[in-house]
């Protein structure tokens, strides 16, 4: 065979990448073109032919649609299986990279742009020698130079050199630079005439770095390519300013340019920057009289490893791309991992701010399992993702031993560090290929936990076959508010200028140029973990976004910072324990225990007998318990750190309030919190009233099964029952208080539903009517003997019993299962009977075998989380409170809530209210309810082959199915609990809402202010309403459950409860004027409005006209209710309108004596 010459060769290849970019740029006019010939072509065949006969359409050869798949699809579905999770999270991954990869034809303009842009910089002009610390020719172009000089007077000259060369860097040379707003990164090398021999020392370089930027930022902002420039803080490093370039006219739009300075290799020697050693003197720091020799005083002076290391990133930033390439160069796979890797790093909040887990970091960590034979470059993009997560996740070594990757064939060095000695000096090490940076030096041990974390769910994710991990692992953000379960904000950060005291780190501020936030803030981190041990798993600081600012603007510094936040992410087991058992007082470990807890220690015998140093935390509730992290935090920051406790501001008990009985006196009370104490007390009572039931005597038929099926019972009653133990201004009717007229209406108390399931026996009729009769029957003589035989006040009635025990009123509701089948049971015309669903069968089934199965798994989901029940009230008190409760039920609601722990991906369960409710809200406002069912997995009876039944199922009868489709094990293709409601409207009102909600309740906690009120979002907007009706306060049974309590408002006082035999009557219960006055407006006016009332309080009902208010309609007897007739349209047929001063005096009379007034707002 002929060879052919290189030249040859060259050219082919240059023809071949010519031809392949014309086909990218054409292929689409082509397809274009080609639809536009086959519509043509269809439509010729479809013409009638004058001159003959019809063309006939040839016909469609189908046949390859029903050919076996061919050896090459087979290895296609064979390779997708073994290399990607599936073949659709294989399509998922390749839309993914499609979307965040930067185009061929953008790389065209960003390559333009930075030859332009290198030109530019390569041509600029030297510049005059100025002393180092008068700066006041850069004052004369009003640019301000982008570092905190502190102290301003250092030695040394400047003087602008033409750079020695400007290089591409980063991850856009790499090819694993993503979208959106990509930031391609240029180095331009600083020459190594421009430095002096000692500029090493005392933020010389630093300094001159600086000024370097500054030089080239004075020359380009004239620059006709560029659109703006900006300075901005490398990964929040106050040491190492960048500057941004954002490109003129659209490009602008599409991406920035950020210039890096670095240093040729023989600048200085690496060995100067060892960890151990001091480069900035104590002496000039702090402006006191001596001299700047580098040798003299070294050995009494402490270390700089950070500004050590800020100076190494320089000068090894050439090496580092180098080892980058050629470890990735060549496989696609691991670019593309990396890429993905990048994203989820992003909607993590990973790669953000001074110490983060950036995104060369992941890039060197990639490497180094490359180096370790973890990873190879054969692998696909996901394999390179997972690998790389199972890594991190069981990856132990960050804070132990250390990671390097210093290549063991390297010749040996004794000026080099040991990996013990960065181990001493910081507190994650990963150290680079020259073996004397540690990648990861700003990072503290809480940031690479979080990482690991992270990672660990992921997997879980991933391993998890019945959730969407695509849709979690990338598309699904991880904002930190609704990550964490507390927040923990300090403000006042000056005050830390006093704690570098406290701790003793005066030195290390010599590290960090004076920047006392980062000096002290590893401090404050040990202090929380140390002082809040088994009741957290994860503590993290959240990262400030770096900021940019225009060239004639100062450098922000860290006096600037607000606050920083910390959050704490609770052990469920252990996040409200009261006690802090110490050591035994007769050792040693006593007395450091007393000096760190300090007066809050105090002696104490346990019941094994020992006497330990314990710390205790009195808490009379639940919901006090869950602040006991707060109040260690602000005892053991004040303590140790000498910040007031008014500056520490916890983050989780804000909304409390809403869930809490009001007390407006100083009686002894029962102890409510936020009502899970309650729903305790009442459950005691119903365990005991159980076996009172089953020890009945002479019960025709036996009891075989209790099941309650209030919402108490579910842990989600907003406001549980209270005992009956107040005075209200009733009247005796029997053993039965009944209200009076026109006084005070009595308290709320509310019945609470029990269904108890009776035996079968062939005594109960065939007949729904008789059976009917004989539960009457039966549920007189269940009164009799419940009072007969365990002396409770009883009132019968055909359909229930109501039973006061302890104070509570619980309504007993007979059964019978064959009852669901007799009511299904219809003869046909031929005489046949037949079993089919009817409405009173359905119901009876939905209240007698349904809910109880319900409440028992919900409740056994309270067992579980115990937060469950404060989360599900909030959301049901949110739901109230927009006045959407009669268009939506409380079980869809607690489905809702439920799903948050079933299926906590990819959070983990929540543990705090707030967390819970942000959840909710972000939960209700951003899923997708048109195409995907909403699965709540309840005591994981639904397995992976139910979940692809109900999906197939959802999608092939969407048109018939609730809009908001919620599927259980009991109810897994009909959402029962969501059929009828809430309507497209409705549903899309409580989205909007949500979404509100969350925005706002989101900026109010970030913000950190301690006056905030939170209850804004539990404030409904009224603007939609047309008629707000308007009730009277004395008149309303839960006006002291209202949002926004009155002065004048009466609060009933609850004590405990203390059985008086003989003397007990029930309550008035079930009684609340405002709702019976809303079901009548319903009854009566459901063609002309819709109406909406919070049930919990609400003094106002709100008006929606329907549109059959403002039509015309013709004349129909039927049909003349608040009508009269349209004397304007001038036709001669009689036409009615509504009579809207009619219809608001009909509200007025309905509710004559509750309403206080009709306010008409728009029409």
């Amino acid at each position: 065979m002929k060879k052919t010459n290189k030249r040859e060769q060259e050219a082919h290849a240059e023809m071949s990448e010519s031809s392949v970019e014309a086909s990218d740029s054409d292929g689409y006019e082509d397809n274009i073109n080609d639809d536009n010939e086959d519509l043509h072509e269809r439509d010729h065949l479809s013409q009638p032919n004058k001159d003959g006969p019809p063309v006939k359409r040839p016909k469609l050869n189908t046949g390859h649609l029903h050919r076996p798949p061919t050896s090459e699809e087979l290895n296609n579905l064979k390779e997708a299986e073994n290399l990607f999770h599936s073949s659709l999270f294989r399509m998922q991954i390749t839309e993914l990279l499609n979307e965040v990869t930067i185009k061929s034809k953008r790389k065209r303009q960003i390559d333009a742009f930075l030859h332009q842009l290198k030109d530019e910089l390569l041509s600029l002009p030297a510049g005059k020698e100025h002393d180092l610390s008068s700066q006041k020719w850069v004052q004369k172009k009003k640019v301000k130079v982008p570092l905190v000089q502190t102290p301003l007077r250092v030695k040394g000259n400047f003087q602008f050199l033409t750079p020695s060369a400007v290089k591409v860097v980063g991850s856009y040379l790499l090819g694993t630079c993503i979208r959106p707003n990509p930031h391609v990164d240029i180095a331009v090398q600083i020459p190594k005439d421009c430095l002096q021999a000692k500029d090493h020392l005392n933020q010389r370089y630093l300094r001159k770095r600086a000024l370097y930027l500054t030089h080239i930022a004075v020359h380009l902002q004239h620059s006709q390519i560029i659109d703006e420039l900006k300075f901005t803080y490398h990964h929040g490093n106050h040491m190492k300013p960048i500057l941004v370039v954002t490109p003129s006219e659209k490009l602008g739009k599409h991406f920035q340019v950020c210039i890096h300075t670095c240093l040729e290799e023989s600048s200085f020697k690496l060995n100067r920057f060892h960890i151990c050693k001091n480069n900035v003197r104590r002496h000039w720091f702090l402006a006191e009289p001596g001299s700047e020799d580098p040798t003299e005083g070294q050995e009494n002076e402490p270390p700089t490893p950070h500004y050590n290391t800020a100076i190494l990133q320089d000068m090894t930033m050439d090496k580092h791309l180098q080892f980058l390439h050629q470890a990735i160069d060549d496989s696609a796979g691991v670019k593309e991992g990396i890429a993905l890797l990048r994203v989820w790093l992003h909607q993590r909040e990973l790669d953000v701010g001074y110490g983060s887990f950036s995104a060369f970091i992941l890039s060197m960590y990639v490497c180094y399992l490359l180096k370790k034979k973890k990873l190879n470059g054969m692998m696909s993009s996901y394999q390179i993702m997972r690998n790389t997560l199972l890594n991190l996740s069981a990856e132990d070594a960050w804070c132990t031993q250390g990671l390097s990757l210093l290549d063991l064939k390297t010749p040996a060095d004794s000026h080099r560090p040991s990996l013990a000695e960065f181990c001493s000096v910081f507190e994650v090490v990963f150290v680079d290929p020259t073996g004397y940076v540690n990648l990861c030096a700003g990072m503290n041990k809480q940031t690479i936990q979080r990482v690991c974390h992270e990672a660990k769910v992921s997997i879980r994710c991933l391993e998890t076959s019945t959730v969407d991990s695509f849709e979690l692992l990338f598309m699904t953000p991880v904002p930190f508010i609704r990550k964490f379960d507390h927040i923990l904000h300090l403000s006042n950060l000056q005050n830390l200028k006093s704690s570098c005291k406290k701790f003793g780190i005066e030195d290390t501020l010599l590290d960090h140029s004076g920047n006392y936030l980062n000096c002290c803030l590893p401090r404050l981190l040990q202090l929380l973990e140390k002082s809040l041990g088994k009741r957290v798993d994860l503590i993290a600081c959240q990262p400030d976004q770096t900021q940019q600012w225009d060239l004639s603007e100062n450098p922000p510094d860290w006096d600037s910072v607000k606050k920083i936040s910390f959050g704490l992410l609770l052990n469920q087991e252990f996040a409200t324990s009261i006690l802090e058992k110490g050591p035994a007082a007769d050792i040693s470990e006593a007395s450091s225990f007393r000096e760190f807890w300090g007066g809050k220690s105090e002696l104490r015998r346990f019941q094994d007998g020992s006497i330990c140093e314990a710390v205790v935390w009195p808490s009379q509730t639940l919901a006090e318990r869950r602040q006991v992290c707060g109040r260690i935090a602000r005892h053991i920051l004040h303590r140790h750190a000498g910040l007031p406790r008014e500056d520490t501001i916890f983050i989780g008990g804000q909304l409390n309030s809403l869930l809490c009985f009001p007390q407006r006196t100083k009686k002894p009370a029962i102890a409510y919190g936020t009502g899970e104490e309650q729903h305790l007390d009442i459950l005691r009572s119903y365990d005991e009233l159980c076996k009172q039931l089953r020890s009945l005597k002479d019960l025709p038929l036996n009891i075989t099964s209790i099941q309650g099926t209030d919402p108490v019972f579910r842990f989600a009653d907003v406001f549980p029952a209270m005992p009956a133990t107040f005075k209200a201004a009733t009247k005796l009717d029997g053993n039965r208080q009944i209200p009076i007229p026109d006084k005070a209406c009595p308290p709320w108390t509310k019945t609470m539903k029990v269904v108890c399931i009776m035996e079968g026996s062939g005594k109960w009729p065939e007949n729904h009517e008789a059976i009917r009769r004989l539960k009457a029957a039966i549920h007189i003589k269940l009164g009799e003997l419940i009072h007969e035989q365990h002396d409770l006040t009883t009132s019968i009635n055909v359909e229930y019993v109501d039973v006061l025990k302890d104070g509570f009123v619980f309504r007993i509701h007979l059964a019978y299962l064959r009852e669901i089948a007799v009511l299904k049971m219809c003869k046909t015309p031929e005489g046949m009977l037949k079993m089919r669903d009817t409405e009173e069968s359905l119901k009876l089934e939905h209240e007698i075998v349904l809910m109880p199965k319900l409440t028992s798994a919900l409740h056994g989901v309270q067992q579980q989380h115990l937060t469950y029940s404060s989360v599900v009230c909030m959301a049901k008190r949110w739901v109230c409170a927009q006045l959407l409760a009669d268009y939506i039920s409380e079980v869809a609601v607690e489905l809702l809530v439920a799903h948050l722990y079933l299926s906590p991906d990819p959070y983990t369960a929540p543990v705090s209210t707030m967390t819970g409710f942000l959840r909710f809200l972000h939960l209700l406002s951003t899923h997708d309810w048109t195409l995907v069912p909403l699965i709540v997995n309840l005591n994981s009876e639904i397995t992976k082959q139910d979940y692809s039944e109900i999906q197939s199922k959802f999608t092939k009868d969407r048109p018939k199915l609730p809009l908001m489709y919620l599927a259980t094990p009991y109810d897994k293709y009909q959402s029962v609990f969501t059929k009828g409601q809430p309507t497209a409207q409705i549903l899309h009102r409580l989205v909007v809402l949500a979404q509100e909600s969350l925005g706002v309740l989101q900026k109010q906690l970030v913000q950190g202010v301690p006056d905030v009120d939170f209850k804004q979002v539990f404030r409904p907007p009224l603007d939609p309403y047309n008629v707000i009706i308007h009730l009277k306060t004395k008149f309303l049974a839960r006006c002291y459950h209202a949002v926004d309590i009155a002065e004048s408002t009466f609060i009933p006082y609850h004590k405990i409860w203390e059985a008086n035999a003989g003397n007990v009557t029930l309550p008035v219960v079930n009684f609340d004027p405002a709702r019976i006055y809303l079901q009548e407006l319903k009854t009566t006016f459901d063609d002309f409005a819709l109406f909406f009332h919070d049930p919990n309080g609400g003094d106002y009902i709100a008006v929606l006209w329907k549109p059959y208010v403002q039509q015309l309609h013709s004349f129909k007897v039927s049909h003349i209710m608040c009508q009269e007739p349209d004397t304007t349209s001038g036709k001669s047929e009689v036409l009615l309108k509504t009579n809207m001063a009619a219809l608001l005096e009909n509200f007025q009379i309905l509710g004559d004596g509750l309403v206080e007034s009709v306010e008409k707002r728009t029409i």
